[in-house]
């Protein structure tokens, strides 16, 4: 009899452990055309722990369970799944039950729904993973770069609204997603939402040397990711607009030879810009003297002056800003 009881115990235990136990979940998220939707937010309905699709639409998750996960995307009906390995997840057109931020009052966002919902937008964000918090966007330890701004972090900033109304709150943080275009915002540093677009005219972010960097939406640059202000003046204005793509590790060897990286990385491609004011002609330019001085043409000997003072100084960011800034 005992033997039969403890016999029933251990059955018990072991289904108990197996029910603890997490799983992974894995697939890829395309759109009806087969194409991949990337940047989904990928989230376990439970416990609200989340993961974006990478550039091809793919995605891992941890579960503590049997769970249900939600995806969603911009532009996207919600699809609930049951997770599990190998899934392929179809979005079809429609709208999202995402929600954006009000910056008129962040305790009120769109559609009534409440802040502590925390289920606010495309953009969670979880800065330390072994915090406890909500949201953990998940990757691989060895990723290099990140598709973040500020990196795994945030940063103190400020927003202009769309009626030219600078909102500062101490109590705000801010990072943003390079991939998907999105401003974040947090409160407890924990999840965030994704700020509404149509109501910025800009943003400003503190980077690590305590230099504020403005971004704006220049749609001729780009219509849905935002571009630096490298320098706002009368007569030029000058942009940086950084593309970041997400290359999966591709190392082959044949015991010989060896090709490609172990590691997943985001990688930065910048790309530069020069507003001529007067006649609005948007002209691309690299960082090189012949073509920043091509740019430049109309203030000729301004130009030749300042690369003779600054002989010693590498063109870069600084430089092309400097330069600019000097012949507004």
């Amino acid at each position: 009899m005992k033997k039969q009881i403890l016999s029933t115990l251990l059955c018990v235990l072991a289904a108990q452990l197996v029910m603890a136990q997490s799983i992974t979940a894995s697939g890829t998220v395309k759109n009806e055309k087969g194409q991949a939707v990337a940047s989904a937010l990928v989230q376990e309905a439970d416990t609200k722990t989340a993961t974006y699709t990478d550039s091809t639409g793919f995605f891992t998750l941890s579960l503590k369970g049997n769970s249900a996960i939600v995806v969603s995307a911009r532009g996207y009906k919600d699809e609930k799944v049951t997770g599990k390995d190998n899934l392929l997840v179809v979005l079809k057109p429609g709208k999202s039950s995402a929600k954006a931020l009000n910056l008129d009052d962040p305790n009120k966002p769109a559609a009534g729904v409440p802040l502590e919902n925390k289920n606010q937008g495309t953009a969670f964000f979880n800065v330390s993973g072994a915090s406890g918090s909500l949201f953990n966007i998940s990757h691989k330890e060895d990723t290099k770069g990140s598709r973040y701004l500020v990196g795994d972090g945030w940063a103190k900033g400020y927003v202009v609204d769309k009626t030219g109304a600078t909102v500062k709150n101490d109590n705000f943080a801010y990072n943003y997603d390079k991939i998907n275009g999105s401003l974040l915002l947090t409160q407890d540093k924990r999840a965030a939402v994704d700020v509404d677009r149509d109501q910025i005219k800009s943003f400003t972010i503190y980077n690590k040397l305590d230099q504020p960097e403005t971004y704006q939406l220049i749609t001729a640059i780009n219509p849905t990711h935002y571009t630096q202000v490298l320098s706002d003046g009368s007569k030029y204005k000058v942009y940086k607009y950084t593309k970041t793509t997400f290359v999966k590790s591709d190392f082959k060897t044949d015991g010989m030879t060896s090709t490609g990286n172990h590691y997943d990385e985001y990688v930065d491609e910048p790309t530069y810009y020069v507003l001529n004011v007067k006649t609005s002609a948007l002209q691309k330019i690299s960082l090189k003297a012949k073509a920043i001085k091509q740019v430049f043409a109309a203030d000729a000997d301004k130009v030749k002056a300042y690369f003779s003072d600054h002989a010693d100084d590498d063109i870069n960011d600084t430089f092309l800003s400097n330069l600019a800034d000097s012949l507004n």
